[in-house]
């Protein structure tokens, strides 16, 4: 129901100080009076920065890297209000198979060719030319949003090399997800990500940018900017359980007492907000358990040896393949210092579930992820969820909500928003 200010200041928590909750916290502080749940002794989710480097002073991001002005419309908003700094950025993909055997990148015409024998080989030529076929026709073709991607590369007729050598590995790199998730993504909601991200397009790619500092220099200005508003942040207090009545919604935090709302906003991942809700209606159970989680173990490091085999393949987003069988899990690193504002001669990596090994006097830090994987259920589940929020005075926002990006979490915190105050988009303008 939306706040009814008439009545006075409405107490809403929000559970989660990811950017979801931040996000609903920072858009409802001014009409009500909010209480932020955070599990860890930080803000900020997966807007996560380590200092590494040779002299431990480059900020490096292991979560959240990298936004665009024209699909991160809320993130730049917020930005521009909080004046985050920011600085380009370069999303280059490169990919390499069988411990480097064959390797390509997509930067340039020298990235394509890196390994000069592509350019005798008739199935590289026939990748290419899918490629350009999928580019041209995939947005026509993919009408039914039930069919798989694998049925609509079936129909379509591409072939081996191009799904197995280029859509699958960067369409896994965007999502975290292994190869066969991603056959599992219904192929309209993935082609129209990739076409309004200008994937489908060889030229007119979207500016990224990146923060520079360090994505906790945003999370900072947002805290600041909270606690300026008369946000209650309660840290390091993981909610145990959830109970509503008629007249709102009863909390209790990990030590404490139970502390009852008007409203309550559950920003986790699905299934952690299925968890602390002690009386789940049949409703909530079934959507908040249809999302899937993807865990990735993202290592930040050093060593050279996780990138691809040749330098000029070396790109921003970088798939790999050891020797031998394909991985269960996606092997991905990210070249920091392509993405970020760090200098080249100290190179840093963050790598996701690497089977090979990485030498430990080169590690920095390790840390688990975990993402949503999107199959028809999922999609249901989001549906299933936007007609239920606001129901039993709960709600719920996350980046599963929508494509499982930043921008994204933001957004369905804004979605929230917008329902909870009535729909008054000055109130919500970030």
């Amino acid at each position: 129901m939306p706040i009814d200010s008439a009545g006075g200041r409405r107490r809403i928590a929000v559970i989660g100080g990811g950017i979801s909750g931040m996000g609903a916290a920072h858009l409802l502080a001014g009409t009500a009076r909010v209480t932020l749940f955070e599990a860890e002794g930080r803000l900020g989710g997966h807007a996560r920065t380590v200092l590494a480097g040779r002299h431990g002073d480059r900020a490096v991001d292991t979560g959240f890297i990298v936004f665009n002005r024209v699909n991160y419309p809320h993130m730049v908003r917020l930005f521009e209000k909080l004046g985050v700094p920011v600085a380009k950025s370069d999303m280059s993909f490169g990919a390499s198979f069988d411990g480097g055997a064959f390797e390509y990148g997509l930067k340039n015409l020298r990235a394509v060719f890196a390994q000069p024998a592509n350019a005798l080989n008739p199935r590289f030529w026939g990748m290419l030319r899918d490629v350009t076929r999928f580019n041209a026709r995939a947005m026509d073709e993919a009408r039914d949003p039930s069919v798989s991607l694998g049925d609509f590369l079936a129909a379509l007729g591409t072939g081996d090399w191009f799904r197995d050598r280029y859509l699958l590995p960067l369409s896994g790199a965007i999502w975290s997800t292994p190869s066969q998730g991603i056959l599992d993504f219904p192929a309209q909601a993935l082609i129209r990500f990739f076409d309004n991200h200008a994937l489908l397009s060889t030229s007119g790619q979207h500016q990224w940018y990146t923060v520079e500092g360090g994505s906790v220099e945003y999370v900072r200005r947002l805290e600041a900017a909270l606690a300026a508003a008369d946000v209650e942040i309660r840290k390091a207090a993981p909610v145990e359980a959830v109970r509503r009545d008629a007249e709102g919604a009863e909390i209790r935090a990990r030590g404490g007492e139970w502390d009852r709302f008007d409203e309550v906003v559950f920003a986790t991942h699905s299934d952690d907000s299925l968890a602390m809700l002690s009386d789940a209606t049949p409703e909530e159970r079934a959507a908040l358990s249809a999302v899937r989680y993807q865990p990735n173990e993202a290592v930040l490091h050093a060593d050279p040896a996780l990138m691809p085999k040749r330098r000029a393949v070396w790109s921003s987003w970088n798939y790999a393949e050891a020797s031998g069988a394909r991985a269960g899990r996606i092997d991905l690193t990210y070249w920091m210092n392509s993405l970020q504002p760090i200098p080249k001669d100290d190179p840093l990596f963050v790598t996701l579930n690497s089977r090979r090994p990485i030498r430990d006097e080169l590690i920095y830090d390790t840390a688990t992820f975990r993402h949503p994987v999107y199959d028809r259920g999922a999609l249901e589940a989001q549906q299933a969820v936007r007609r239920m929020n606001g129901t039993n005075r709960t709600w719920f926002c996350g980046a599963w909500m929508r494509n499982g990006f930043h921008e994204d979490g933001l957004a369905s915190a804004v979605d929230v928003a917008e329902a909870m105050l009535g729909g008054r988009p000055e109130a919500v303008a970030a």
